[in-house]
């Protein structure tokens, strides 16, 4: 394994029964912007780190979708640095690197390159097929970084946020829009499934909240998923002009979260008007605030006029193994 640090100290798989609460600290220090979902995310850690019971399962195996995983770096009896890996609930195997952490004071001495080195042959290890990170586009240094170690750059997304109305939303002046709760019709669903598939690639179908596709479908296989998924249950709206569908917001309430979801399937020149209108009855219903991430770019002009603001715009990137 090559090894270009600088650093005192040493890289080691994290440790479930004792690295998370110290871990915690250390994502603190580094990222002091964390927004809810950070923080949110910073509390179960620190969750995990009091019950031992939590603590025997997640070291008894993988979990899918738990950032529980990965290398640390331990110097002078502390951890200074860190590299999570996600497995991800697909197949053929991939992994999400999330975490990449060092501390200020150990920074450009060689450790973020090293622990990834380390998860990259760990997911070789794994026969995994792929392995895939975000990072803010601003973040030239850390791009580079990944572009040497082989990631590839896919596209660019951005992440909007918006807190929920207090109040019901005002009616929507929109020229015989008609918006109602429930699926599209049958002959509406192969372009709602264009939509998502424009708008969430297929290969990073993973990372959409409301999966599968197909328990959006009118059909019965899409009866059948959602009878599977009942307890994780999302709510859409469907708009339409007379007899054209104009668009979709589904909305993924969250019990215990620290945001709520919110997916859009409609075409890049939706109206900004028609979109304020969509996002209306999903704004009044929210609990907390909601989040969506979407290509950048796309429908920016009626997402702000609904009251939505770009928190980052995230660089997706690969490494195929």
């Amino acid at each position: 394994m090559p090894s270009h640090h600088d650093a005192p100290g040493h890289a080691r798989w994290i440790d479930v029964t004792r690295d998370l609460n110290p871990l915690a600290d250390l994502l603190a220090i580094a990222f002091p912007d964390l927004d809810e979902e950070g923080h949110a995310a910073l509390r179960q850690l620190r969750r995990i780190a009091r019950s031992r019971r939590a603590q025997r399962m997640y070291a008894r195996q993988e979990v899918p979708g738990a950032p529980l995983y990965g290398f640390v770096w331990e110097a002078e009896g502390r951890i200074v640095g860190n590299v999570s890996l996600v497995a991800l609930p697909v197949r053929p195997k991939q992994y999400l690197i999330v975490n990449v952490a060092t501390h200020p004071d150990y920074r450009r001495q060689g450790i973020a390159r090293e622990l990834m080195h380390r998860a990259i042959a760990h997911v070789q290890r794994k026969k995994a097929a792929a392995i895939w990170l975000q990072v803010d586009t601003y973040n030239r240094g850390a791009i580079a970084l990944y572009e040497n170690l082989g990631f590839q750059a896919r596209d660019v997304v951005t992440q909007w946020q918006a807190q929920r109305r207090k109040t019901a939303a005002p009616p929507a002046r929109t020229h015989d829009l008609k918006i109602r709760t429930g699926l599209v019709r049958r002959k509406e669903w192969p372009q709602q499934r264009a939509w998502l598939e424009a708008i969430y690639p297929p290969d990073r179908r993973w990372n959409a909240p409301c999966r599968p596709w197909n328990a959006l479908a009118p059909t019965w296989q899409g009866w059948l998923q959602r009878l599977l998924r009942a307890s994780a249950p999302c709510k859409q709206w469907v708009a339409r002009r007379g007899e054209q569908l104009i668009g979709t917001a589904l909305w993924l309430p969250r019990h215990g979260g620290a945001t709520e979801a919110l997916m859009l399937t409609a075409p890049p020149d939706l109206a900004t008007d028609d979109v304020v209108a969509l996002l209306a009855p999903v704004q009044a219903r929210a609990l907390r605030p909601l989040r969506a991430e979407l290509p950048q770019g796309f429908l920016a002009e009626g997402l702000t006029a609904a009251g939505f603001l770009p928190k980052r715009h995230l660089l997706w990137m690969k490494k195929t193994l």
